[in-house]
């Protein structure tokens, strides 16, 4: 591992090419061009906090619960998508050309940091300056908001680790990209991307089964995904989202060190077996 990152940072200027080429690329023919990056957190914004009223959080919008959840999750699903198809689509310079293989998915996964750290900017203005001022109530910073990129390193961790085994394996198997997006559309159902996941521990099954939620917990996208929400929101108030049993819960940092193990392993793992077949990747019929 220590040779492939010296190796990445020999062609760290390649890496800055290819990622500028992402960016650029995507909005290519737009008007609004960059632009575009701040649109769709503007909008997820504005939607999930003035038009989102069916459920009660005290004082706090339910939009900030639900994008503490949304603004991850849609890092880590466009990421391993793009990355997924990254090598195939980049297949006839990497035939021609020598550079590190890796350094393609990689690309795509700071590209989409990028977006996403822009996404978390929106957040953070709306709801400590905006949403004050017009009187709709707000967050408040706190010394947990020290564990924001804490927090942002285990996702990138997670989706890089992701990344590289996605677009490794789809370079050789077509059905990965199937098999993913169609695990990301029922994971979306199954993981707390729309709700903490207090409101998930007090359904009756998991409420006699806590060690299920143990488990659900150690997941690495729920476990990024209440981080933030842990982190950077205050607790929801008992008997939110229409359950008088639910008694809100704190950041469970046992669960959440358990899960950042398992990104690593994941990271590590993806970054052996890419190296393991970027070699044959040319050898694709």
């Amino acid at each position: 591992m220590a040779e492939n990152l010296k190796e990445l940072w020999r062609f760290r200027d390649l890496l800055r090419q290819l990622i500028r080429r992402e960016l650029k690329v995507r909005y290519k023919n737009s008007v609004l061009g960059f632009a575009w990056s701040i649109v769709p957190p503007l909008l997820q914004v504005f939607v999930y906090t003035f038009f989102i009223r069916s459920v009660s959080t005290g004082t706090m919008s339910a939009g900030a619960y639900m994008l503490c959840g949304v603004i991850p999750w849609t890092f880590m699903t466009t990421a391993t998508l793009d990355a997924s198809q990254s090598l195939l689509i980049n297949f006839p310079i990497i035939k021609k050309v020598y550079l590190p293989r890796e350094i393609i998915p990689l690309a795509i996964v700071i590209s989409n940091l990028i977006h996403f750290i822009l996404g978390w900017t929106v957040f953070f203005g709306v709801y400590l300056i905006v949403m004050p001022l017009i009187g709709k109530g707000g967050i408040h910073a706190s010394i947990q908001w020290l564990w924001f990129p804490v927090i942002t390193l285990v996702a990138v961790l997670f989706v890089t680790g992701v990344s590289l085994w996605s677009a490794a394996l789809n370079v050789f198997y077509d059905d990965v990209k199937f098999i993913i997006q169609t695990s990301f559309n029922l994971l979306l159902l199954l993981l707390p991307v729309f709700i903490p996941a207090d409101v998930i521990r007090y359904t009756a099954f998991v409420s006699h089964h806590t060690w299920v939620f143990t488990l659900y917990m150690l997941l690495p996208p729920a476990a990024i995904m209440e981080g933030y929400r842990k982190t950077l929101l205050q607790p929801i108030p008992r008997g939110s989202y229409n359950n008088p049993h639910l008694v809100p819960l704190y950041m469970n940092w046992p669960t959440f060190i358990g899960s950042s193990l398992i990104c690593v392993f994941i990271f590590w793992s993806g970054l052996t077996y890419f190296n393991y077949r970027k070699w044959q990747f040319v050898e694709r019929p």
